[in-house]
């Protein structure tokens, strides 16, 4: 039977339609379906609280939320919880008091349902507002409700951002060393969240840190790095930031023209794009350039400026550092009793926030005022406030050394756990593959432990020297200052047990500031090691020379009374006045002045060094190259 002749068509088109079925497949599938409104608003907020936010720009940002808003399922009460607890960061919050009343309800409602990273996110905008209102002091106790919550969670980036947010507030009030601790925390933590790149915030933050410490060139560096980032990238709100940081870096390392560009560009930057709070920032600081430059009616008119644009802004954060930095304009026109009542105003302010840089700034310039009326004994009080601020922050360097030593060691032994833990599965992975292998897994575990025990003994080594480094002044060859202090507790502690006398000498070079500017540094560092040489021949065996900082030195004179330290005292003067600098300059001569202070009974660390702080400061007020008791000085 012939086969029909339809048949071998139908057969051909059989065999070739599996190789055009991709070809078919798009018209044959049915089309994906559109993103649910739930589905987009969970695409949107993980840009608000993913990686990507910690670099976005405040526009982007503020954009995402207006975004949530629209999207937010009605009903849905898990993502409102979530909407909530982010939508308290909008900028349209222009009075802090009800964007702590949403907070407030949005940490409620999160708590409700146990939605733990809800709490911390509504935590964090908590903590920002109530700084507005009530201080920096109260919201570090709102920081530290947020990081117990977080530290123990899976919640790892928000714990970063929680942990920067608290150390920027300490920074803020002059823990730098707590500070510095919470960032390094902050960045571990965002390390385990997989964000391995730095965060340029958090960068920011330490910069602003090093900075308030003094340490200019580490900060500037920071600074500089991030405003050439902020620069490419276009992101003028964070060449904001950079700029005023770097502004008032250049004032606080006197270099005065470079604060005053750089409070200018940041000026110009703020006004082009119409930032009005950012604009009375810049003027604000702008003023402080101006009166470090001796600008004073300019400086009053950029003020005037500022406080009119906060007021207008319904912000109050910067009252208290307003009213200082009109007092300091006043009190440079000679106009000490307005500066006074200016002082007087910004008090209450600056110590609700507990922000001790400027409370100790507020105090010197008091006193200084108090002082060119004739108010000495006013004076003395505010400049006794002033030196017991300044041991109190300068302790926060030593507590910095400290802290790093620790994070150094930790660091180290971290390392040295994880290569081990890695040592061991390799052995037992290697055994477990092949047993013919074993002699072979073996030797290259004795290996590896071997490198392991290379490397320990260079990382003690390392630990050795950093301690030796923190120990030792390392332009003058004499103790650092965590080195005297560590002395002076030791000698504080016999003295104490066994009821020997012990006293303290803080020198302080004069005028050393015109060595610097006159001679240049190189010729100032040479002048403090000469003199550092000259004192060591004058102590006793059992005297300990430190420095301080800058030209200010520590002696600590076991078993010495006040008047036999006034000998000891005597001598370094004498030795000071009769240095040999010629090869300086032949006409050069140098002097110092020197507090004395026995300890008491009940004497601590910090209440001997203010004592012999306050006689320094007599020292110098009677004229300088002489040594004051602190029993001499009026208490």
């Amino acid at each position: 039977m012939r086969p029909a002749g339809w048949l071998p068509t139908l057969t051909l088109l059989l065999a070739l339609l599996p190789a055009a079925a991709p070809a078919f497949s798009p018209l044959l599938e049915p089309e994906p379906a559109a993103p649910t409104r739930a589905a987009r608003f969970d695409a949107v907020l993980q840009k608000v609280i993913g990686p990507e936010s910690m670099d976005a720009s405040t526009s982007d940002y503020a954009a995402w939320l207006e975004q949530l808003r629209v999207l937010l399922p009605p009903g849905d009460r898990t993502r409102e919880v979530q909407f909530r607890s982010v939508y308290c960061t909008s900028p349209r919050w222009k009075d802090p008091q009800q964007g702590l009343a949403y907070s407030d309800e949005a940490l409620k409602a999160a708590q409700a349902v146990g939605d733990l990273a809800s709490q911390g996110r509504a935590l964090f905008c908590r903590t920002n507002f109530v700084q507005t209102l009530r201080g920096t002091r109260q919201a570090i106790t709102d920081a530290d409700r947020m990081v117990a919550l977080l530290e123990h969670s899976s919640e790892q980036q928000l714990l970063g951002e929680a942990l920067m947010l608290r150390g920027s507030l300490l920074s803020d009030v002059g823990e730098q060393a707590r500070a510095l601790l919470d960032f390094q925390r902050a960045r571990a933590a965002f390390r385990a969240a997989g964000i391995h790149r730095e965060v340029n915030a958090l960068l920011v933050q330490i910069a602003t840190a090093y900075r308030r410490m003094g340490d200019f060139a580490q900060a500037e560096v920071y600074f500089q790095r991030d405003l050439a980032r902020a620069r490419a990238a276009g992101d003028w709100e964070q060449q904001l930031l950079d700029l005023t940081q770097l502004g008032y870096l250049y004032e606080e390392s006197d270099q005065l023209p470079k604060a005053r560009q750089a409070f200018e560009d940041a000026l110009a930057l703020a006004l082009r794009h119409e930032d009005r709070l950012s604009v009375a920032g810049a003027r604000l600081g702008l003023a402080s350039a101006l009166i470090a430059q001796g600008e004073f009616d300019a400086a009053l008119t950029a003020l005037s400026q500022a406080r009119a644009a906060f007021a207008a802004e319904g912000f109050a954060g910067n009252d208290g550092l307003l009213l200082l930095v009109t007092g300091q304009a006043y009190a440079g026109k000679g106009e000490h009793r307005v500066a006074l009542a200016h002082y007087q105003l910004a008090l209450p302010k600056i110590e609700q926030d507990g922000n001790l840089r400027y409370l100790a700034l507020l105090y010197q310039a008091r006193a200084a005022s108090e002082e060119a009326l004739g108010q000495l004994a006013l004076a003395l009080a505010d400049y006794k406030r002033y030196a017991e601020l300044q041991s109190k922050m300068r302790l926060e360097q030593s507590r910095l050394l400290e802290y790093e030593y620790e994070i150094r060691r930790r660091d180290f032994e971290n390392r040295r756990l994880q290569a081990e833990a890695q040592s061991r599965q390799l052995q037992l992975n290697l055994l477990q593959r092949e047993r013919r292998w074993q002699s072979l897994a073996l030797l290259l575990g004795a290996l590896l432990l071997g490198v392991l025990a290379v490397l320990a003994w260079r990382q003690w080594q390392r630990a050795r020297q950093l301690r030796t480094l923190a120990m030792t002044d390392p332009l003058t060859g004499t103790a650092s200052r965590l080195a005297i202090e560590k002395i002076l507790d030791a000698a504080l502690a016999d003295a104490h047990r066994h009821a020997r006398p012990l006293s303290v000498l803080l020198l302080d070079l004069d005028h050393f500031k015109e060595i610097n500017d006159g001679h240049g540094h190189a010729a100032g560092d040479t002048v403090l090691r000469l003199v550092t040489q000259a004192w060591q021949t004058q102590l006793r065996d059992d005297d300990r020379l430190g420095r301080l900082g800058g030209e200010e030195f520590a002696v600590v004179c076991p078993g010495a009374t006040e008047a036999q330290a006034e000998v000891i005292a005597n001598r370094l003067l004498d030795a000071t006045r009769h240095l040999d600098l010629s090869a300086i300059d032949p006409g050069l001569r140098i002097t110092t002045s020197i507090g004395i202070s026995q300890a008491q009974h009940d004497d601590s660390r910090e209440r001997l060094l203010r004592r012999a702080d306050v006689a320094l400061y007599q020292a110098k007020q009677d004229g300088r190259d002489r040594s004051i008791r602190a029993s001499a000085v009026a208490p």
